[in-house]
């Protein structure tokens, strides 16, 4: 045990004296890239990056193809007049919410502000998602369910999760979908 630990300690000094004797040898090349770690570091954490340019441009499109297919679908749920199509594009709508949640997910914000908003928009629609499996349980119950009235409550509970984060995408107020 007694060697090992000699064993170990005189590894740990001569990587010490080899490094010291490489800074010693390369002084130049050593300050510059500490210069530059450190101007590096400081532009890094100081950065005021704004990337929703960038994000209105190649993410925001597959977003709004999205949740168009999404509320397209439950448009025509309701306010279609046949029972039976009504309940067919409500549960396209369900499909479709999976493929927006899909597809949000696919999508990343760089920065901090911009994750925590696109989270936002990931959690509206894992709720969205949730609120309509939960309703479509209820209909298979009970056929005089109004689940359109169901979900239009509970979709006005959930928007204020949504509306951060098209507060975020587009501070002036233009929202970037719409959102029923």
């Amino acid at each position: 045990m007694a060697d090992d630990l000699n064993l170990f300690s005189g590894f740990v000094k001569s990587v010490a004296h080899s490094s010291a004797e490489s800074l010693r040898r390369n002084k130049l090349p050593a300050c510059l890239s500490a210069v530059a770690l450190a101007l590096t570091t400081a532009l890094a954490m100081t950065s005021d990056f704004d990337e929703r340019p960038r994000y209105r441009r190649f993410v925001l499109p597959e977003i709004e193809k999205a949740e168009k297919q999404f509320f397209d679908a439950m448009d025509e749920a309701a306010q279609t007049s046949n029972d039976l199509w009504r309940v067919r594009h409500f549960i396209e709508a369900h499909r479709r919410t999976k493929t927006a949640l899909r597809a949000i997910r696919s999508a990343h914000a760089m920065t901090a502000t911009g994750r925590k908003a696109h989270n936002e928009l990931i959690r509206y629609y894992e709720l969205v998602d949730e609120e309509l499996a939960i309703i479509r349980t209820e209909m298979s119950f009970n056929d005089s369910y109004d689940y359109i009235a169901e979900w239009q409550r509970k979709n006005a509970e959930m928007l204020p999760i949504r509306q951060r984060w098209a507060t975020w995408v587009n501070p002036q107020g233009k929202e970037p979908q719409k959102a029923q």
